[in-house]
Formats: C-alpha cells, sequence, structure tokens
C-alpha cells in the first residue's frame, strides 16, 4: 500500500451505520427463552444467556479458526452473503466473531445438520450459538448469513463500500478491505495475523469487468468469480476487495516473464506514463529474487480514483489513476508506486503480519527492494527514493514499533513509517551487517507464507548477519513517545590530524539514549573537487557517542569541510532543536 499524507483521522466503530443491537435467529428467536430477548453484552450457552460467558473480543488463542470465506456480493444492490468454514479448536457450544449489527439469515450447520439455537449481537461481535456441543475434532462446521453492505467508507480513507466517478465519467465501484477490517462485510475474523482461503462470486450488470483476488473466470456475462489457487491462502486485510468499471478496457500489457493485464479508461494516464520493457525487467528480477508470483501466473493491474498512491490485492493491484501527475516525490511515481506493490504479492499477502504493530515491516521491506531495483538498474532514481525517505522519516510522529500507553492512533500511526520504515530496518543495516547479509535476511524472512513480526525479521537478519541486532532494534524500534533521533557533529574543536595518508578526525552523537550505526561522514578539500567518505562507526556493543573516523588522503591534503550523511542513508537531525529543518549543515573550514 502506498499512502499519501494525510493530516488527522478517528478510530472507525465497527457497525456505527446501525442502531440494531439484538437480531433474532433464524426462527426469530435468540438464545434460550425464545420469548426473551437477550440483553445486549449477554453470551450464549446451549440453554441460556449468561452474562459474560461471550460477546467480548477474542484475543490470542481463538476457539476457532476461519479456514475459508465464500463471499458472494451484488455490486447493484449490495446484498451479499458469506459462508465461513470454520474449524473450532475444542468442543464449543458458541461460538464469538466480529461482524456488523445488521446480518441477517444466520445459520450454522456441523455434519450437515442445523444446530443453531440463536444469536445476538454485542461489543462488536457476533454471538450465535448451537443446540449441542460442536466437537471440533471432528470436522469443521458451516456458518452462514446476509447483509447489505452499507455504502460507506471510513476513518477519513476509501475503506469500505464506494462509487466515485472517474474523469472519463466511469463508475468505479472499490469494495476495499484493510487491517482488521474485513468485519465491516460481514462475519470475519478480522486479526491481522490470520491467512485463509477467499473466494469471491460477484454478480454485475452485463458484461462488466470486476476484479477480485487469485484467479479470475465468468461463468457468465454477469457473475465473475476469484478463486485463490490450490493451497495458497492470504490474509483478509488485502483479499477482502472488488474492483469494477464499466469503462475499463482491458489491455494485454505483457506476456512474459508473467502474463500482466491492464485495465484502464480510454485515454488513461497510466498506460501511457509505463515502459513495458521496464515493467517486464522488474518483474524477472524480482521473481528472481523472492520466487515465482505466489496468487497464480497472471497479474491484473487497474487504476481507479482511488485515496492512496496503491494498493496490494492478492493477483491485482489498484493504481490512483493520476499518479503521473502527482509531485514527483519519487523520481517516478507511477513505476516506483507499481513495483512497491508488486512486491506486497510476497511481502504483506503471501508473508503477513503478526500483529497490526508490525505494519512497519511490511512497507518497508516492499519499498526497500524497490529501492533496491532503482540502485541497481535505474540511476540516479534511488538518490532521490533515498531523499524522500529522509524527509518523511525526519517528521514521524512514533517509532516503528510504538510502545505508548495508549496505543496510537492506527491511520495516524501507519501514515508514519514510509521513510523511517525502509531507513532503519533495511538501508541503515547495510553498512552495520553487510547489505548481502540485509537481503539474504529478507529472502529467510519472506520463504514460507505465515504472520510475521519485526522481531522475527530481527531474528532472520541476526541469523544472516551473525550478530546480535537487539540493541539496534531497541534503540530505533520499540520505544514510546515522539522520536528523538541522534544529532551528529563533527567535533570542531579537536580539529583534524593527517598521517601516514589518514585523515583522522571526531564525530559527536547528541541524543537522548545510544544508538547504534554506522554514518556516513563527506570530507571535501581545499583546490580539489574529490571528496572522501568515511563512516562514523557507534558499534552496536558501544555506549561511546564520540567515536574517530578515518578517511585515506594524499600528501598535503587540507580540508575545507564536513558533512555528515551526505546521501541521505540515515536518520537523524540535520540541527539539534528544529522540527522544520533546513539543508544538511556543513562544517566550513
Amino acid at each position: 500500500m502506498r499512502v499519501v499524507a494525510s493530516t488527522d483521522y478517528k478510530p472507525r466503530a465497527r457497525g456505527r451505520l446501525s442502531t440494531v443491537l439484538f437480531l433474532g435467529g433464524v426462527l426469530g428467536t435468540g438464545c434460550g427463552d425464545p420469548n426473551r430477548e437477550p440483553t445486549p453484552g449477554d453470551g450464549c450457552s446451549n440453554t441460556t444467556c449468561e452474562p459474560g460467558a461471550q460477546g467480548q473480543e477474542i484475543i490470542g488463542d481463538r476457539q476457532y479458526n476461519v479456514l475459508q470465506y465464500k463471499y458472494g456480493i451484488d455490486l447493484t444492490s449490495r446484498q451479499a452473503s458469506s459462508e465461513l468454514v470454520v474449524q473450532p479448536s475444542e468442543t464449543i457450544d458458541c461460538l464469538s466473531i466480529p461482524g456488523p449489527a445488521s446480518v441477517q439469515n444466520v445459520s450454522w450447520q456441523w455434519g450437515g445438520t442445523s444446530v443453531l439455537q440463536g444469536f445476538n449481537w454485542s461489543n462488536e461481535h457476533l454471538n450465535i450459538c448451537s443446540t449441542s456441543d460442536v466437537d471440533g475434532t471432528r470436522g469443521p462446521s458451516i456458518i452462514k448469513s446476509t447483509y447489505t453492505v452499507p455504502e460507506a467508507t471510513y476513518d477519513y480513507s476509501q475503506v469500505g463500500f464506494s462509487r466515485r466517478q472517474d474523469f472519463s465519467g466511469g463508475q468505479f465501484t472499490y469494495l476495499l478491505g484493510w487491517v482488521e477490517s474485513c468485519d465491516l462485510f460481514g462475519p470475519c475474523d478480522d486479526a491481522a495475523d490470520q491467512l485463509t482461503r477467499v473466494s469471491f462470486t460477484v454478480d454485475h450488470p452485463e458484461n462488466q469487468l470486476v476484479l477480485c483476488p487469485g484467479v479470475r473466470t465468468t461463468p457468465s456475462n454477469r457473475q465473475t468469480r476469484c478463486d485463490l489457487p490450490a493451497n495458497v491462502k492470504a490474509p483478509t486485510y488485502s483479499s477482502f476487495a472488488v474492483a469494477s468499471n464499466p469503462n475499463w478496457v482491458e489491455t494485454q500489457f505483457l506476456t512474459s516473464p508473467v502474463s500482466v493485464k491492464f485495465y484502464e479508461v480510454p485515454n488513461g494516464r497510466l498506460l501511457p506514463a509505463l515502459n513495458r520493457d521496464d515493467v517486464s525487467h522488474f518483474l524477472g528480477w524480482i521473481t528472481g529474487q523472492l520466487g515465482a508470483l505466489p496468487y497464480g501466473s497472471e497479474l491484473r493491474i487497474a487504476s481507479g480514483p482511488t485515496d492512496w498512491l496503491g494498493m496490494e490485492h492478492p493477483a491485482n493491484i489498484i493504481l490512483r489513476d493520476d499518479l503521473p501527475l502527482l509531485r514527483k516525490d519519487y523520481a517516478n511515481m507511477t513505476l516506483h508506486t507499481l513495483m512497491h506493490e508488486v512486491v506486497h504479492q510476497w511481502a504483506g499477502n503471501r508473508t503477513t503480519l503478526a500483529s497490526k504493530w508490525d505494519f512497519a515491516w511490511k512497507e518497508a521491506l516492499a519499498d526497500y527492494m524497490t529501492y533496491l531495483y532503482e540502485e541497481q538498474y535505474r540511476g540516479g532514481e534511488a538518490g532521490q527514493t533515498r531523499v524522500y525517505w529522509d524527509r518523511l522519516a525526519r517528521g514521524a510522529a512514533y517509532y516503528l514499533q510504538p510502545q505508548d500507553n495508549p496505543a496510537p492512533n492506527y491511520i495516524t500511526f501507519v501514515n508514519n513509517v514510509y521513510g523511517s520504515g525502509p531507513m532503519i530496518l533495511f538501508l541503515q543495516l547495510e553498512p552495520l551487517i553487510g547489505k548481502d547479509k540485509v537481503l539474504a535476511g529478507i529472502k529467510r524472512f519472506l520463504s514460507s507464507p505465515t504472520a510475521r513480526s519485526i522481531d522475527d525479521l530481527r531474528t532472520e537478519m541476526q541469523i544472516a548477519s551473525g550478530k546480535d541486532l537487539a540493541p539496534y532494534f531497541n534503540a530505533w524500534v520499540k520505544r514510546s513517545g515522539e522520536p528523538n533521533w541522534p544529532y551528529y557533529e563533527y567535533v570542531e574543536s579537536d580539529g583534524w590530524n593527517r598521517a601516514n595518508g589518514k585523515l583522522t578526525f571526531k564525530v559527536a552523537q547528541h541524543s537522548d539514549i545510544y544508538y547504534p550505526g554506522y554514518v556516513e561522514v563527506e570530507v571535501s578539500f581545499h583546490n580539489r573537487g574529490d571528496k572522501r567518505i568515511g563512516l562514523a562507526k557507534f558499534e552496536l556493543t558501544g555506549q561511546n557517542k564520540e567515536v574517530t573516523v578515518e578517511v585515506p588522503v594524499g600528501d598535503g591534503w587540507e580540508p575545507s569541510g564536513f558533512v555528515v550523511d551526505p546521501n541521505s542513508k540515515f536518520v537523524n537531525s540535520k540541527l539539534m532543536g528544529l522540527t522544520a529543518e533546513p539543508e544538511p549543515i556543513r562544517w566550513r573550514l
């Protein structure tokens, strides 16, 4: 996902569009006495409603796993149906799952027999009870329901169900889930770490192009189906997605190294901004690094009037349709965003978040891999990427894994990781452990389809490098409060010394704690055009905030200036005490 920086957000209240607090079961009854509605917040047993037994959010070990979601929706009426294949982890008589308040037609089947006694809704959960014990060791059960999806979005974002007119006059329809948001569309375990099977059946106007996750088929000109490939799973944050536009034209953009189809309106802006050879070369490179695309041999790219620059869905990428017109924070906004979203097919989709507070690694990894490609194949574009990261990082309001209590507003937090994330988690580790070790750690980290945390990333980097990175992550990643990034300066009072072909000088770190890391220092010389780069090495095991730097020099070379972090590779304050920072300070001699 790529975002446009926003100013303020409010937390979403699930179910806030409805005031319905109790829903009758399929026969109009709740738990226990069929003539009495349970009080909101009551839980269910197989005979009565017991306060506190259910109706509360299930955190950590769950009573169940959702093995598969079979979701259907009519794009015109917004009528949705869901079928959940649920595997209880033990014998249960009630189950609580996140979901909207106005779910209808709930049923619960086990072993081919209806076992539903009743249900209610409380604490943003659908609580359902069975007529007898459901033994999870004897196979999964099926929970079905229907729901009219509101035409509404949440958190000042496009998450939800929306219809927008694009610049061609077409209507872009978008059902968009996100982290902990799949329960906007029906009963759904919205925990960030859940990888599951998902299939979609979408009814739509005749001959309208519709995209959804996985392998796409069209049983009729009024229906589109999408299924994940066999034995492949996806997270709910990205797989709950349907997009459509009657004005889209399908274009076969590439056939090799993978099939890429483009969906854009006539006279669209994205296709003219992309070079087929560039995209083909990148796809060959990234599949060489991370393996075959995880959701089938076809990748679909579509344009739309979206808030975010791009969004990754399994086998689908939605790009903002005016990307080529935006301010060029990256040298090539359209290509950079596309490459970033492609990387998410592995980083975020195939391997997903262990918790919502691990969000930073997926965005950082996607942009870092994009940067590596730019650095290797696209000349100066990588330099502009670093400069943009550096500017974003210096304004970050939170650390990458904030320990604040109470926790920060989530959407405000995620908008703060796009600069500090790739720099701290990857770029700054290059001189510390070696770029080859960073890439090896990434490949280990993404090697299996599972949920992974920032702690897991640290572990994989440690295995790849043989170094204990806990001091680094404790200083840079896992802290509370507004980041107090270190400030570095040439120690002018100590001057410099030249001897035996080396120039030595000192650099000081000013910070509330000791920040490990290797910082570049550029030295320029009187009457010479060439410069030298040295490293101020603040070691993992060190605590000294003043270190000696040395660079090779020739006889008679007189330094004329020192610049810390000249290439924007290190998160640091450029001047102490300033929020709005000028260009990097230069010490003139």
